[in-house]
C-alpha cells in the first residue's frame, strides 16, 4: 500500500484488479427494469451476444484497484473521471490498471498524485473506459 506521495514515483503501475463478470453481476449492476444490461434476449435483440456491462460497475472496479493502492487516503480524497469507450459484456474479463503520471504539491506537506487510469477486456486487451484518478497523500 502507498502511504506517501514520494512513494508514488511517475511511471509507477500500481497493483491491476482484475474480474470476470457473470451474468448476475450484469444484471445486479444493470438497473431495477428490464434492459440489454438485465435481460438476455433484449441484448440479443439489439446485436449483442450477452448482456451489456453498465458502467457504475466499472467505477467499482477503479475504486477498488485504488482502495487496495491507497487505502483510506483514496477512499477520504480519491478523485476519479472516466469515459465508457467500448461495451463489455458479460463472462468477459476485464482487467483495471492505473499508472502514476504526476505529482502537484499541496499545502500541508501534502501532493496530489495524478493517475492514468483504464480498464482492458483480457480477450483483446481493448481499453473499454479510462480516464483519469488523483489522491491526496502526505507528501
Amino acid at each position: 500500500m502507498i502511504e506517501r506521495a514520494a512513494d508514488a514515483r511517475v511511471g509507477l503501475e500500481v497493483p491491476r484488479f482484475e474480474r470476470h463478470i457473470t451474468r448476475e453481476m450484469a444484471r445486479i449492476h444493470g438497473a431495477p427494469m428490464r434492459n440489454f444490461h438485465t435481460v438476455l434476449e433484449d441484448a440479443r435483440a439489439l446485436g449483442f451476444d450477452d448482456l451489456v456491462v453498465a458502467g457504475p460497475l466499472f467505477t467499482c472496479f477503479f475504486s477498488e484497484m485504488l482502495t487496495r493502492c491507497f487505502g483510506e487516503h483514496w477512499i477520504r480524497a480519491g478523485e476519479l473521471e472516466i469515459r465508457f469507450l467500448k461495451p463489455v459484456l458479460a463472462r468477459q474479463t476485464i482487467t483495471a490498471r492505473a499508472v502514476v503520471t504526476g505529482h502537484v504539491p499541496l499545502a500541508g506537506d501534502r501532493a496530489r498524485v495524478e493517475l492514468e487510469v483504464w480498464c482492458e477486456r483480457a480477450s483483446d486487451g481493448a481499453r473499454t473506459s479510462a480516464g483519469t484518478a488523483a489522491v491526496a497523500l502526505p507528501a
